[in-house]
C-alpha cells in the first residue's frame, strides 16, 4: 500500500511532459541531461518566453462570448537559491534577449536620426512662426502664412517607439509610462524578492487588468491621464520563504483580489546534489539549436509587426470537438470546487482553469503551427484552429497547477484549518474516554476545558458534527438526566457505555445525507 502511495505522489508532482509539443518536450529531456537542473524550472521559464512573444502575435476567441482575448500567462515559480534559475533564464532565453538588443541598437539609431531631424523641424518652424507674424503684422498674406505652419506642424518628425517588451526591477510610475508607449510587456524577474517588496505589488488594479485584458484608466495627481489598452504577462521567481512572508503579511489581500488565482504556480522540486551535469558547451548548444531556430522565426514575426502595426494579431478558435471536450472538463471542475470538493479550498484557482487552458492551448497551438519561413503553402495549412488534443492537454497542465496551488495553499485554507481543528477535538476526546475507560463524559467538559480555538458552541459544533458522521462518537442522554454526554463507539459498533447498564437515548448520531460532508482522515 505505501509503495501504491507514493507513485500515486511522484505521479501527481511530476510535470505531465507528454502534453507539450515534441520539440519543447525534447528540449526540457535535453537541458535536464546536460544540466541536471529541474525540468519543471525549465518548462515555467519557456512558457515565460513562448508567453511574451504570443501575446504579441496571437490571440485566442473565447468559446462562451466569441470575444478575442489576450494569451499571456502570470507565472510564479518557487526555487530555492542554487537551483540555477538565472542560468536557466539566460540560457533558454537567449534568442529573445539577443532580438531586443538588436532592435534597442537600432531603436537608438533611429532615435539618433529622430533627434537630428526633430532640430532640423524645428529650426524651420521658428521661420514659419516668424512669417506668420511678419503676416499678421502687415495685414496680407495671413492666409498663406497659416497654411505653410500647418504643413510644417504635419511634418513633424516621430519619435521612435522604444520597443520596450520587458521590464525587471520597475515602479509603478515607469510602467505606466512605458505601457503608454507599448502596451503589451512583461515583468520577467529571475529574482523576484523586489518585486513582492515593492509599491507596484499593491496596484492590484493595474496588475489584475493586465491578465485579463482591456483598457487601464489612470489618473495622475498633475491632472494627467492614461487610459491603456493592457496586455501583461508576470514571470516571477523567488524562493519559498520569501513568498511565505510575504503571504503572512500580504496574502489576504492578494488573494481576496483575485491576483494570487491569476498564477500558474509552481514549487520547483530541489535537484542540488543530485546533479549530474555535463561539461560540454558545443553539446548543449547543439540539442538546443532547433528550438533557438523557431523561436528565432516568431521572433521575426514579432519584429515586423512592432514595426508595422497594420499587421494584425492572429486570432484562434476552438474546433467543435474541443468545445465538447472543454464543456465536459467544465462541470468536472464546477464538482471540484463545491464544498468538500477537491478544489474547495483553491477554488479561486480553479474558477480560472478554463482561461489558463484556452491560452496555454493558444500558446502551444500557435508554436506548432504558425508558419515563420514566408512560405505560402504553409501559410494555406495553417487553420488557426486550437484542436481537441491541444486543449486536452492543456486542461492536463493546468490540472499539474492546480495540484501544485493546492498543495501550496492548502494550509492556508478554512478546509485545512477545519480538519486541524476536527483532529484535535478527536484526540481530547480519545484522551477524555480512555481516562474514563470509555464510560460517556458530558459534552461540556468540551466547552470547559477542551481544545482552547473550540470553547465556543459555534466552533465546536461543526467539528464535533464531522466525528459523529464518521461514526467515531456520538451524542446521548441518560433516562431522567437533561445533561448530554459524548459516547464512543466499540469495534462492533454499538455504543459504549464503559461496561455499565444505563439507559439512555440517542441524541445525534452518524447522517450521512449532511450537506457538504466529507472524509476528514485522523
Amino acid at each position: 500500500m505505501s509503495l501504491n502511495k507514493k507513485t500515486e505522489k511522484e505521479h501527481r508532482t511530476t510535470f505531465p511532459l507528454h502534453c507539450l509539443p515534441e520539440q519543447l518536450k525534447d528540449t526540457v529531456e535535453r537541458v535536464n541531461m546536460f544540466t541536471g537542473m529541474s525540468m519543471e524550472l525549465t518548462i515555467n521559464i519557456i512558457f515565460t518566453m513562448l508567453s511574451i512573444i504570443c501575446q504579441y502575435l496571437v490571440g485566442v476567441v473565447s468559446p462562451y462570448s466569441g470575444i478575442p482575448g489576450p494569451c499571456s500567462l502570470y507565472l510564479l515559480t518557487l526555487a530555492e537559491s542554487g537551483e540555477g534559475k538565472t542560468f536557466l533564464s539566460r540560457l533558454l532565453m537567449r534568442p529573445f534577449y539577443s532580438q531586443i538588443e538588436k532592435m534597442q541598437l537600432e531603436y537608438r539609431d533611429r532615435l539618433t536620426i529622430y533627434k537630428r531631424q526633430h532640430r532640423i523641424w524645428k529650426t524651420s518652424l521658428q521661420g514659419f512662426d516668424a512669417n506668420q507674424r511678419q503676416a499678421i503684422k502687415n495685414g496680407k498674406g495671413v492666409e498663406d502664412a497659416q497654411v505653410q505652419l500647418d504643413e510644417h506642424y504635419k511634418g513633424e518628425p516621430k519619435r521612435p517607439v522604444e520597443p520596450k517588451f520587458s521590464y525587471q526591477d520597475v515602479t509603478f510610475k515607469a510602467l505606466i509610462q512605458g505601457l503608454s508607449l507599448h502596451a503589451e510587456a512583461g515583468i520577467i524577474m529571475d529574482e523576484a524578492i523586489s518585486f513582492f517588496r515593492s509599491g507596484l505589488k499593491n496596484h492590484l488594479g493595474l496588475l489584475n487588468k493586465g491578465w485579463d485584458g482591456g483598457k487601464y484608466s489612470f489618473d495622475r495627481t498633475d491632472g494627467e491621464n492614461y487610459e491603456l489598452p493592457l496586455c501583461l504577462m508576470l514571470s516571477l521567481m523567488i524562493q519559498p520563504g520569501v513568498f511565505s512572508n510575504y503571504l503572512e503579511k500580504h496574502g489576504e489581500m492578494a488573494k481576496s483580489s483575485g491576483l494570487l488565482a491569476r498564477f500558474l504556480v509552481m514549487k520547483v522540486k530541489s535537484s542540488i546534489g543530485q546533479r549530474n551535469s555535463r561539461i560540454d558547451e558545443e553539446g548543449l548548444n547543439a540539442v538546443l539549436a532547433p528550438f533557438y531556430d523557431h523561436i528565432q522565426g516568431l521572433l521575426s514575426l514579432l519584429e515586423a509587426r512592432f514595426y508595422d502595426d497594420s499587421i494584425p494579431k492572429d486570432q484562434l478558435r476552438l474546433s467543435d470537438d474541443a468545445k465538447m471536450f472543454l464543456q465536459e472538463k467544465q462541470r468536472e471542475i464546477e464538482q471540484a470546487i463545491l464544498p468538500g470538493g477537491k478544489y474547495s479550498h483553491i477554488r479561486d484557482f480553479a474558477s480560472k482553469a478554463i482561461e489558463q487552458a484556452l491560452r496555454l492551448a493558444t500558446i502551444m497551438t500557435f508554436y506548432l503551427t504558425k508558419p515563420t519561413g514566408g512560405s505560402s503553402a504553409a501559410d494555406l495549412i495553417y487553420t488557426k484552429i486550437i484542436d481537441a488534443r491541444q486543449i486536452r492537454n492543456a486542461l492536463t497542465i493546468v490540472d499539474w497547477y492546480l495540484q501544485q496551488a493546492s498543495d501550496l495553499f492548502y494550509p492556508l485554507s478554512e478546509r485545512y484549518q477545519f480538519e486541524c481543528e476536527v483532529r484535535s477535538l478527536w484526540s481530547f476526546i480519545v484522551k477524555r474516554l480512555n481516562k474514563s475507560q470509555g464510560i460517556p463524559f458530558p459534552k461540556c467538559e468540551l466547552l470547559q476545558s477542551g481544545p482552547g480555538r473550540l470553547r465556543h458552541i459555534d466552533k465546536l459544533t461543526p467539528a464535533l458534527n464531522q466525528l459523529i458522521n464518521q461514526r467515531l462518537c456520538c451524542i446521548i442522554r441518560y433516562n431522567g438526566s437533561s445533561m448530554l454526554h459524548i459516547a464512543g463507539y466499540y469495534s462492533n459498533g454499538s455504543i459504549c457505555t464503559g461496561g455499565f447498564p444505563h439507559n439512555y437515548s440517542i441524541v445525534q448520531m452518524q447522517n450521512l445525507k449532511d450537506e457538504g460532508f466529507w472524509h476528514v482522515d485522523l
